[in-house]
């Protein structure tokens, strides 16, 4: 791998790793990442999944809430780029450390914004898989 890619992984981990680990409020299960997350949890009946929501500031981001195996419900935040805490800050330096290593590789930005989205968010990016940088 390219030290060109390895800056692009870099910085894609430390734009996962701002959000975990989380644990579970009720018995403590411990989430490392956002695949262990999905992974050992389970749709949550009352949540359409992924949702978008507004805050009392209307500020827009996304949540998932999953279960636990001891039934808790578990929230996660994705696309929260306005989060001024410095894990916001590091998210948000990393996502864009990302986007503009995928320019560099030839995407433009709106496009390299929506492959590192669908990344992660779980989905295919074939765009990002023919490049390969990202394989599932």
């Amino acid at each position: 791998m390219s030290n060109n890619n390895d800056a692009l992984f870099k910085n894609l981990q430390a734009l996962e790793d701002a959000s975990f680990p989380k644990a579970c409020d009720k018995c403590g299960a411990r989430f490392e990442n956002e695949k262990d997350y999905i992974d050992n949890t389970s749709p949550h009946q009352q949540s359409p999944g992924l949702s978008e929501i507004k805050d009392k500031k209307g500020r827009t981001f996304l949540k998932l809430i999953r279960k636990c195996h001891c039934g808790q419900p578990i929230l996660d935040h994705f696309g929260d780029r306005r989060d001024k805490s410095q894990k916001g800050e590091v998210r948000r330096g990393a996502f864009d450390k990302v986007v503009n290593s995928l320019v560099d590789k030839g995407l433009n930005a709106t496009k390299a914004r929506l492959e590192l989205i669908n990344h992660m968010n779980n989905k295919k990016s074939f765009v990002l898989e023919k490049m390969g940088i990202f394989r599932r």
